[in-house]
């Protein structure tokens, strides 16, 4: 009876070392996993972030070259319009008669 006792013992410890030595493999696995998927995607948002400043830079630059190749001037104000003619200012006489209103 007590060589069964030694004997389970003995694979029960042999059991749970080998469950022990797997564990941190899959653990480490799980983490350079995971931590491979966030280097990729924090690449992606830069490499998507770079395409995006590269764009509106070169829109700006063609812009600007087709400004220039047709002569077109951003501070272009409108005409001032024309004010219309000012009336002539009547003059006063020195002398004149007052007439009362009630008589």
């Amino acid at each position: 009876m007590r060589s069964n006792i030694i004997i389970v013992g003995i694979l029960s410890i042999l059991g749970i070392q080998s469950c022990q030595k797997e564990k941190p493999k899959k653990a480490t696995v799980l983490i350079k996993k995971a931590l491979n998927q966030k280097i990729e995607k924090f690449k992606e948002n830069k490499r998507a972030e770079c395409y995006e400043n590269t764009y509106t830079d070169a829109e700006i630059l063609v812009d600007s070259i087709i400004s220039q190749q047709l002569n077109l001037d951003t501070m272009d104000f409108p005409n001032k319009p024309i004010k219309p003619n000012s009336p002539s200012i009547k003059e006063i006489p020195e002398e004149f008669k007052l007439v009362p209103i009630k008589q």
